[in-house]
């Protein structure tokens, strides 16, 4: 797309709310069963998408924004360059696909759909995006599923790097009762690379040094209520089991605690 395509530097949206501070609400199979490969901006830009769907939505809008807004709510410079690179962004979600696990009436099954379809780019930056209808199941009507997680767009767009992402919703899920007790995400180093999107071919030294680490490191610089600590099982010199812990939890909130609120967001 032309460099020169998106000149213009205008919020289109007057009553733009701080959307940093919406919650982002999907199934958990969209977080633990999913195959997918996305970058830390395109992770960020389908959550702040996810973030403006309304709990009581039937079906999926046509969200109309602007590559200002998105920049804004990403915390990214606005100019034409990281308009551009927004605008391939988009495109990168209509191409690349996720694989979703389930298993219903019929038996198993996988779900192969593009995150996004059609997006429309106008020369002046404003956008249409519509959610591929292959994820109804996964972000509407949760209220009736109860298996489902929220978070924070806030707290994704303070993530670097796309496996800290992966990894943070991977606690948010594993916190099922609401930080009553200690979570725990356990899973073998292969299960644990295909649920962060990690390259197969890294040996269990390469997985800690290059995905690990630095994203337990990242989350607890940057998310106030996780404190994340990994344990390791061994058979023989073979890691077969890997344990991380968010040790913030359980704790006593004072009553003006500015953690994250664990509320059930979609029954208000």
């Amino acid at each position: 797309m032309a460099n020169e395509l998106f000149r213009s530097d205008r919020n289109f949206n007057d009553d733009l709310v701080e959307q940093r501070g919406m919650f982002v609400a999907q199934h958990n199979d969209l977080i633990v069963k999913a195959d997918y490969d996305l970058s830390a901006r395109e992770l960020k830009i389908m959550d702040f998408l996810i973030s403006l769907i309304k709990p009581e939505d039937k079906s999926f809008n046509v969200i109309h924004t602007s590559l200002y807004e998105i920049a804004k709510v990403l915390n990214l410079k606005r100019s034409g360059q990281v308009y551009n690179q927004i605008s391939e962004n988009l495109r990168e979600l209509r191409r690349k696909e996720v694989m979703i696990l389930g298993h219903g009436d019929k038996g198993r099954s996988i779900t192969v759909t593009g995150w996004i379809s059609e997006p429309t780019f106008h020369e002046n930056g404003q956008v249409e995006i519509l959610i591929s209808e292959k994820f109804v199941p996964f972000l509407l009507d949760l209220r009736n599923t109860g298996n489902y997680t929220q978070y924070l767009l806030f707290d994704t767009v303070k993530l670097d790097s796309k496996y800290s992402i992966r990894l943070y919703k991977l606690m948010r899920e594993a916190n099922k009762d609401k930080g009553r007790t200690c979570p725990v995400l356990k899973g073998s180093p292969e299960e644990l690379k295909m649920k962060l999107s990690a390259p197969e071919s890294y040996s269990w030294s390469d997985f800690r040094k290059n995905v690990l680490n630095p994203a337990i490191d990242e989350i607890n610089l940057n998310i106030e209520d996780m404190d994340l600590h990994m344990n390791v099982g061994k058979r023989g010199r073979n890691v077969v089991h890997i344990e991380i812990y968010n040790n913030f939890y359980p704790v006593k909130h004072k009553p003006d605690s500015n953690n994250v609120p664990l509320f059930n967001w979609l029954e208000n």
